[in-house]
């Protein structure tokens, strides 16, 4: 399994804004996507709203790609209320971890392996 690690992206990045499509065209070649968030942030679903936007204005057909959702920054107090305001707003399973602490990254791995190991190879 390779991990490719995309930092975030800028608003407007599917028109080429900052580094965004040298970035996007990294991501059509990703059989699953991670979406990790700073969950320390005041909203930190309009992080989600806007990668999926940027993602889905460059190429449509990375919206059906596999994904998951991260909530980073556990440890964090504002982290905690956060957590159950994404939680409603998403419609898929959030994994809260802690990349300081290591606070549930074991679920993470377990997680991505088993939605490596669901992927169809030849696709």
């Amino acid at each position: 399994m390779a991990v490719a690690d995309i930092p975030g992206l800028i608003p407007g990045a599917h028109l080429n804004r900052g580094l965004g499509v040298s970035f996007l065209r990294h991501i059509e070649r990703c059989r699953l996507l991670l979406f990790v968030l700073d969950m320390s942030s005041a909203e930190p679903w309009e992080q989600l709203q806007q990668l999926c936007f940027e993602l889905d204005q460059y190429n449509p057909q990375l919206s059906h790609r596999p994904r998951a959702i991260v909530a980073n920054k556990m440890d964090l107090p504002e982290a905690r209320r956060n957590l159950e305001a994404l939680r409603s707003r998403v419609h898929q399973m959030v994994i809260p971890v802690s990349a300081l602490t290591g606070h549930n990254t074991a679920q993470l791995i377990l997680h991505l392996r088993e939605m490596y190991d669901s992927y169809p190879q030849n696709s």
